[in-house]
């Protein structure tokens, strides 16, 4: 006979994000978050803090068993002491399945602690609630979470009490350890009974240090638990009711399906967005292309009434109230128009911004990295470094542009030198472009941390003015300025470039080093970047994750003290680089033109 499924904490998770989810995870439907650099780099934070929280446990057991049935066979035997701490317990009450990062048994009291990577500040108030009083939708999965966890002891353990606890990076805090990221190593990766993978890291630093200088914070939620227990209840009786046998419970489309992870690839057979959605899933242009659609209630409406056209919906839908259309409503009007007209939209105006702006142009990109586990002394949890800027420079009407770069290759704190590196380059003239405001708040960032650090007076006057009023923002351009139907409903550079790319032979007789076509379709100049062979394996860097890991690889890596294998991470990090400055010189010159 099967046994039942049990619902674990992740798929309770899954489940109340989306119900429907919950069936296509557990059929392991394709998920466009399989292979994810992003999702891989949040996991690979994630499981280093659990690997620091562990160690300020010295004398905890781990439950290092990956069958479901003997890890839970194996807690029951070691809750039979009288005070013991388990690390990845194992319990399961009900059909609820659940494995706690941290428990610790004090005779009849438990404190369940869980282990979360997302950061908090200590030296403000706790920041579960908001104004009203209820729980910041922000908080609300990670206090779930915990919640259903102690549901589950409650269920068991129903003479015990229970204390429920946080333990997160405190930004307020600061790590005396250097290097320390680099002092993790990923000595196991296997998977549970389930088929998910899990990863292990150990330290192997100073473990005591690390006691001593740690910056985890520990808090108490017991009062968010008690709010959220009946919630948690009522969702996973619902959720184990479809599981045993499994069905996919029904769920009206809308909206927030949009960035759903099962949307995947059109010639996947099991595509779970599509068995939502089926032929409503087809129309192009689709309303789920709207910028900013999941504002307009009425876009939901028309999803209900089986209306997915962009073109369905009307042009009053996008007003306020008295007819007025507000900066977004006018965006969102500029997509429709001109997407329904298949037309490039420029405004007038953008011809006399670009004209005034003054030489010589500068169009810089940096490449930085801000995790949980702080890289060196002295820095916060999730506090950036800068490691690379890029920078393509017009001198003059007509010049061709200049490329100038700099990247850290020294295993130490790179900010100023980054900072100042960049000041000697730029000067004090000129126009300085840049991608959204991802480039100032580094420059603002980087000011701050020059307090009581680095006294530099020159430097300092010079970011003050960088970031006060020099730099100018091309995605707001965009916003402004600029649309084509072929963005649909975003301004990422990448998504302007490949659709100005696409319609614009002008611009690739230019750059016919980036011209590249796949399966008779063209490649956007990001995709035409070659790969280079690492280790005996493909490796590309064409987005900023991408160039996060391949800076951790090259100078925090296994094969860090290899040359040739640090060159070539060196070369794929410049070339990425380099070609999102040269990216904005295509597009200033495509709306110049």
């Amino acid at each position: 006979m099967t046994k039942p499924l049990a619902l674990s904490k992740t798929d309770y998770k899954t489940a109340r994000s989306c119900p429907a989810k919950l069936y296509y995870r557990l059929l392991k439907y394709p998920s466009n978050q399989d292979g994810d650099e992003y999702m891989e780099l949040l996991a690979q934070g994630g499981y280093m803090i659990g690997a620091i929280a562990s160690l300020l446990f010295p004398d905890a057991i781990l439950v290092d068993e990956p069958d479901h049935d003997r890890a839970v066979q194996l807690t029951k035997k070691l809750l039979k002491k009288e005070n013991v701490t388990l690390l990845e317990a194992a319990f399961e009450s009900d059909g609820k399945f659940a494995r706690p990062d941290i428990l610790i048994k004090e005779g009849g009291h438990f404190t369940l602690i869980e282990v979360k990577a997302k950061s908090f500040d200590s030296s403000k108030s706790t920041p579960f609630h908001n104004k009203t009083g209820n729980i910041a939708p922000g908080w609300q999965t990670y206090l779930e979470d915990i919640a259903f966890q102690a549901l589950i002891l409650r269920e068991l353990f129903p003479a015990a009490t229970l204390t429920c606890e946080l333990m997160m990076p405190d930004k307020s805090r600061t790590t005396s350890i250097d290097n320390l990221h680099s002092l993790f190593a990923l000595n196991l990766i296997a998977e549970d009974d389930s088929g998910y993978p899990r990863a292990r890291f150990t330290f192997t630093g100073d473990v005591e240090q690390l006691r001593r200088n740690h910056f985890l914070a520990r808090i108490n939620v017991d009062p968010e638990v008690e709010q959220l227990i009946p919630e948690v209840l009522s969702a996973a009786g619902t959720f184990l009711k479809s599981m045993n046998p499994l069905a996919k419970i029904p769920v009206p489309i809308s909206f927030a399906c949009k960035d759903c992870e099962y949307h995947s690839a059109e010639d996947e057979p099991r595509n779970g967005f599509r068995e939502c959605w089926g032929a409503l899933a087809d129309s192009k242009p689709h309303i789920l292309d709207l910028y900013f659609g999941g504002t307009v209630k009425e876009a939901n409406d028309l999803i209900a009434a089986g209306k997915t056209s962009l073109f369905d919906l009307p042009e009053s839908a996008l007003m306020k109230k008295g007819g007025l259309i507000g900066s977004r409503g006018q965006r969102q009007l500029i997509q429709i128009r001109n997407t329904k007209a298949g037309t490039e939209w420029i405004d007038s105006a953008l011809g006399g911004i670009l004209e005034s702006s003054t030489y010589p142009l500068h169009f810089i990109d940096f490449e930085t990295s801000g995790l949980a586990v702080p890289y060196h002394a002295g820095m916060r949890p999730f506090e950036n470094v800068a490691f690379q800027w890029s920078c393509h420079t017009i001198s003059a009407p007509g010049a061709e542009p200049k490329h100038a770069e700099w990247i850290n290759l020294d295993e130490s704190f790179p900010n100023f030198a980054f900072a100042d590196s960049l000041m000697n380059y730029l000067g004090q003239d000129g126009t300085v472009f840049m991608w959204a405001t991802h480039e100032n708040t580094i420059l603002k960032d980087i000011l701050r941390q020059m307090e009581g650090r680095h006294e530099n007076q020159a430097l300092k006057d010079w970011l003050i003015c960088m970031t006060s009023s020099r730099m100018v923002d091309m995605n707001q351009l965009t916003l402004n300025y600029y649309f084509h139907p072929l963005m649909k409903g975003r301004t990422s550079i990448k998504k302007v470039l490949d659709a100005i790319w696409q319609t614009d032979p002008i611009l690739r007789s230019r750059f016919p080093s980036y011209v590249k076509e796949e399966n008779g379709e063209l490649l956007s100049p990001h995709k035409s970047l070659p790969p280079l062979v690492i280790e005996g394996r493909d490796v590309f860097v064409n987005e900023g994750t991408g160039a996060i890991t391949a800076y951790q690889s090259m100078l925090y890596g296994p094969q860090k003290s290899d040359m040739s294998i640090r060159d070539q991470w060196k070369r794929l990090l410049l070339q990425y680089c380099e070609l999102d400055t040269l990216a904005m010189v295509m597009i200033y010159w495509h709306w110049r033109d």
